[in-house]
């Protein structure tokens, strides 16, 4: 089988991991159990896991002149091409500060800095010679210009757009409509669902009344109890494997990258793979360090 070629467009960030026992209410102090910084950004932690899945990536970002160089080294360290990830002079590199309690329950504040900056322009450069058989993936922590103009690119050329709706749009500028296939959670799902006057009716027959919509699959996660997709207009629903979860960070990220990575494979094969991927990667803290590789992934699942 050949080896799947991805090209994601999409946020890069330095990640701040603080631990807490509790976290923080309103106007209350804590103490951190421990600091950790690393790659993060939705963009960044899919296109890890796309390559950490078997795929052939490149990577369209920006970064902010003076303090990206390290975030660009940590994702070009998997092997991914960053020869278009654009720099830009004063804005910072995108930052979040991510505090996860012993319940592995998180809350994340995100500075987008340079996720912001960069334009389409770059990526019509980026994306001249994306062709036929290529996937594109998309998600919602650059501007919305910028998803647009790399889908109807993508389209254009004939590759696969794939759409993580994450964080969820807030007004119909933020929709993509050159889509093939959607990845929601639940709340997403509802937030596209009132965007495309589609009505909110259950997980089950919103998303298919979307996919319907937008004229393409679409697959919602559903944490813990798995996902439910509508596919080439089957619909039908795939469980989980239980896990003991220490930081659910970068699973949703994992689960569309590992989607992304096995194109070419059956449905139910990426399915279950993207979900075991995601299942071990909340058994690990961190954001994009903390995402299998597929050895890892079909050994576990063998081993079910």
């Amino acid at each position: 089988m050949s080896t799947p070629s991805v090209v994601v467009v999409g946020s890069m960030n330095a990640d701040d991991s603080i631990r807490v026992r509790t976290l923080p209410s309103p106007g209350e102090t804590i103490t951190a159990l421990s600091v950790a910084t690393a790659l993060g950004g939705k963009g960044a932690n899919q296109a890890v896991a796309a390559a950490r899945g078997g795929a052939s990536v490149r990577f369209v970002g920006a970064a902010g002149a003076a303090d990206g160089e390290a975030v660009v080294a940590a994702i070009a360290a998997e092997g991914i091409d960053v020869e278009h990830v654009q720099r830009l002079e004063g804005v910072p590199t995108g930052r979040a500060i991510v505090m996860i309690d012993d319940a592995a329950e998180n809350s994340i504040v995100v500075l987008a800095g340079a996720n912001r900056g960069f334009s389409p322009e770059t990526v019509d450069a980026a994306l001249a010679g994306i062709a036929a058989g290529e996937l594109l993936l998309l998600q919602d922590e650059v501007p919305a210009a910028v998803n647009r103009a790399a889908a109807a690119a993508a389209r254009a050329a004939g590759a696969t757009v794939v759409w993580n709706a994450a964080p969820a749009p807030t007004s119909a500028d933020e929709l993509v409509h050159d889509v093939d296939l959607l990845v929601v959670n639940e709340h997403e799902l509802e937030a596209v669902a009132r965007l495309l006057d589609v009505p909110v009716d259950g997980i089950d027959a919103t998303l298919a009344a979307v996919a319907r919509s937008i004229g393409g699959d679409a697959v919602c996660t559903l944490g813990a109890e798995g996902a439910a997709y509508v596919v080439g207009g089957e619909a039908g629903r795939a469980p989980a494997r239980r896990v003991e979860a220490v930081d659910t960070t970068a699973a949703g990220d994992t689960f569309v990258g590992y989607l992304a990575a096995t194109a070419g494979e059956s449905f139910p094969v990426r399915l279950r793979t993207a979900l075991g991927a995601g299942s071990l990667t909340v058994t690990k803290l961190g954001s994009a360090g903390s995402i299998p590789q597929r050895a890892e992934v079909e050994a576990w699942l063998a081993d079910a």
